[in-house]
């Protein structure tokens, strides 16, 4: 662990960005550079004078690359002028990674621990005294640490790191994760910190508050049976108009799978939404929480697992399509803590498509693929009624043919000796077009159905 001091011959020149991060908030960082070809000429000045500051180090990129880039800007000391500020690694006898922030008075500061990867980094202000914090996650060979920094008077200091702090990395847990938001809507950050026990399949979730530079834990709760900690998810979304919470979908040891929790914070301290495991929310692969209907509530995945298709001639096990069902939480706790239906969705990531089910088809809709006819450029998918409320398994009598969609590239269209079927178009995209054909009219009537309402249940995958 260093604290160093670089001094550099820098003329900062004001730099018009453009970029994308993870967050509506205006005073996260943007990210420049990344990766990308760099037209602007300011931003090429600035490029080639941190890479000149840099010297031997590399400039590295977090891991969480959807929220900070190699090299970002932003107000850190809340003085209204922007920093540069970059992430590097240093290889030489040891390995080091940190940052360098660069400032409008030709200044350069620079901070570096032992370390092999940044698995997190970011900027927050969490004790609102105007000045962000930099957080960062170091991997170190098998143990990942937090450090907390705070840029001042044009010096670094260094507020909490694994020489001064046991909060964590304790009784063999050794691996961080770490979530920065408001859950209870109090104006206040609360810094989110889980990690994880390789020895006992445990991942420990804990809410805290920064104040007067120290972590204090407001709560902390733990899931057991967790697989690995490469895929466990944490997010935060909404479950009401007023309520945040945390989402985690977690690694099951006993399977394959992945169980779904829910948490919040209230009166600060932590509520597991299905502690009593009345209700076990398990997919078999890993979906995201989503907001379906776009009403601001996030919405839970459930996965209709006798409706999963998998190519059996790829390398991939993810599902070409399947049917999902999407919930979400009704608020209660205890033995009232249970899941309200929203709608059910069908996918098909081969042709990136999905079909909104109608609430009368819900848990009674087959779409089987028609292998006949066919070719790489021109799928048909046969949907059937149930009757019963199973979707591949009824028998031929209790199901009832609907239509058929072809799914044909744009390219082949006007080749017609390609396409054994034409129909109505539903929908299009980027690189195909959906028509329905040979259309069970009696059955789509007794449904309350018509071609021009199915147009409106197709859309792309997000």
């Amino acid at each position: 662990m260093r604290l160093l001091k670089l001094v550099g011959m820098l003329s900062l020149v004001a730099v018009i960005t453009t970029g994308c991060y993870k967050s509506g908030n205006d005073d996260n960082p943007i990210n420049l550079f990344d990766e990308l070809p760099i037209y602007d000429e300011e931003k090429r000045d600035i490029s080639e004078k941190v890479k000149i500051v840099a010297g031997s180090a590399n400039l590295t990129l977090p891991s969480n690359s959807i929220e900070v880039g190699k090299i970002n800007e932003i107000d850190l000391n809340n003085d209204r002028k922007d920093e540069i500020v970059f992430f590097e690694k240093r290889e030489d006898i040891r390995n080091q990674v940190g940052f360098t922030i660069l400032d409008s008075k030709s200044n350069d500061t620079s901070y570096t621990e032992s370390g092999n990867k940044i698995e997190y980094a970011n900027f927050y202000d969490l004790d609102n005294d105007g000045n962000k914090e930099i957080i960062l996650l170091v991997q170190d060979k098998n143990m990942t640490t937090l450090t907390i920094c705070r840029y001042q008077n044009g010096e670094i200091e260094e507020l909490i790191s694994k020489a001064n702090y046991h909060y964590f990395n304790k009784d063999n847990f050794t691996k961080l994760g770490v979530l920065v938001d408001d859950l209870d809507n109090d104006d206040n950050l609360e810094l989110v910190v889980y990690n994880y026990n390789y020895k006992t399949k445990e991942m420990e979730l804990n809410v805290c508050s920064f104040k007067d530079n120290q972590i204090y834990i407001l709560d902390s709760t733990t899931f057991k049976n967790v697989r690995n900690f490469e895929d466990i998810k944490v997010v935060t979304g909404n479950i009401s108009s007023k309520e945040k919470a945390l989402f985690l979908s977690l690694p099951n040891d006993e399977d394959t799978g992945y169980i779904t929790q829910v948490t919040y914070l209230k009166n600060k301290k932590i509520i597991n939404a299905f502690e009593d495991k009345k209700i076990q929310i398990s997919n078999g692969y890993y979906i995201p929480v989503e907001d379906v209907n776009n009403d601001g509530i996030t919405n839970i995945p459930q996965i209709e697992s006798s409706s999963v298709t998998i190519d059996t001639l790829s390398t991939s096990t993810f599902p070409t399509s399947l049917i999902i069902s999407w919930n979400k939480y009704n608020g209660k706790q205890g033995d009232d803590a249970d899941m309200i239906f929203v709608s059910q969705i069908y996918y098909n990531y081969e042709a990136n498509f999905r079909f909104l089910i109608p609430n009368n088809l819900v848990g009674k809709l087959a779409i089987i693929e028609d292998t006949e006819n066919t070719n790489a450029n021109y799928k048909v998918f046969n949907f059937y009624y149930n009757t019963t409320n199973t979707y591949s398994d009824t028998s031929s009598q209790d199901r009832k043919f609907l239509f058929t969609l072809n799914v044909s590239e744009k390219t082949i269209v006007d080749d017609t000796k390609n396409i054994s079927k034409t129909g109505n178009n539903v929908y299009e995209s980027d690189k195909y077009i959906f028509s329905v054909a040979d259309v069970n009219q009696a059955e789509l009537k007794k449904l309350d159905l018509t071609v021009d309402i199915l147009k409106d249940y197709f859309s792309a995958i997000k």
